[in-house]
Formats: C-alpha cells, sequence, structure tokens
C-alpha cells in the first residue's frame, strides 16, 4: 500500500464517520398492489429490518427461563402482525437453498447482498426462507426479486437455538423487480 494511501486511508473512514446520517424512517403503513388481478400487501425489508430483534437464545448464554419470558414478551411488533398469513409480494435478495439443474424451490430471500455473503451477520428479521411449489425458478442472484406468496410469522427454536422468524410459502416468482 501506498504512504499516501496509509495515510489517507484513516483520515477518509472518520470523515465517513462523521459525514454518516441516521437511516431515513421507514413509513409502516400497508400498502396495497394488485399482481394479476389480485389485491395483496407489498412488503419489502426496509419494513422487516426495520425493527430492533434482541437474540435470545442459547448461543447468547440464554436460558429457558430467559428464553421462556423472551417468547413471552412477543418481541414481533404489531404492525407486523398486520401481514402474518397474508398474500404479499415481498422483495428481497435471493439465496438459493437447493438447487437442481439451475433451479430453485427453496431459497432465502434478504434484505441485501451484504446480508449472507460478505460477512454481515444478519438479524433474524433481516431473512426468511420462502419455498415455492414444483420445480421451482431460475436462481437468480445480486438482483433484487420480487415472490408472491402467504408470509408467516414463525418464530420457531430448535434445541435452543432461534431457527426462524419469518417464513413465505411462495405462490409465484416475478423474477427481478423492475
Amino acid at each position: 500500500m501506498s504512504r499516501l494511501l496509509r495515510l489517507a486511508l484513516p483520515a477518509l473512514l472518520l470523515a465517513s464517520v462523521l459525514t454518516a446520517q441516521e437511516p431515513a424512517p421507514v413509513d409502516l403503513t400497508p400498502e396495497k398492489v394488485v399482481v394479476d388481478g389480485r389485491e395483496m400487501y407489498a412488503l419489502g425489508f426496509d419494513k422487516l429490518s426495520s425493527f430492533t430483534y434482541e437474540l435470545v437464545d442459547v448461543g447468547t448464554g440464554a436460558t429457558q427461563e430467559e428464553i421462556d419470558a423472551h417468547l413471552a414478551r412477543d418481541p414481533v411488533p404489531e404492525w407486523v402482525k398486520t401481514y402474518h398469513n397474508q398474500r404479499v409480494r415481498l422483495t428481497g435478495y435471493m439465496m438459493p437453498l437447493k438447487v437442481e439443474n439451475g433451479r430453485t424451490n427453496k431459497f432465502v430471500l434478504m434484505r441485501d447482498v451484504n446480508t449472507c455473503c460478505y460477512g454481515a451477520v444478519p438479524n433474524m428479521n433481516d431473512y426468511l426462507v420462502a419455498t415455492l411449489p414444483g420445480e421451482g425458478v431460475e436462481a437468480i442472484q445480486d438482483v433484487p426479486v420480487d415472490v408472491v406468496g402467504i408470509f408467516r410469522i414463525d418464530h420457531r427454536y430448535e434445541d435452543g437455538y432461534v431457527v426462524s422468524l419469518f417464513v413465505l410459502d411462495g405462490e409465484k416468482f416475478l423474477g427481478p423487480r423492475k
């Protein structure tokens, strides 16, 4: 690394921190859209990721009593429950979990490409597992895609670890976001 770059890099990083702005507030008002003549909610990770989800499981050192208390407090906000068991058009980035012949019918939909593949540890509300019936769709990565399906809150633990917060029972893959 050149001497100039070594001297300038810390200053650039400090400048980016000092000029960083708070993210704009997210409008949590449910929005309806029509897809193929059917009315449904438009939903994206701008909304789903907007609340703080506190991870409480054995991986964080929590006891079963602490996990039970966490569940009793119900960490999912009321406004998210508007979408539970409702048809939505969900926008996110696809990471296939199962690929056969270049097609996937089980994949993670996530807030952004940094959520998994480039080192950032995602929050539980930054992603969900989506499934589609049949042989699936072409695996498309690194661009936002739209999927229509039934959104469900599925706050689930296995062996003391949180393994799920949301799922999408996909009905139709709309493809890359236009």
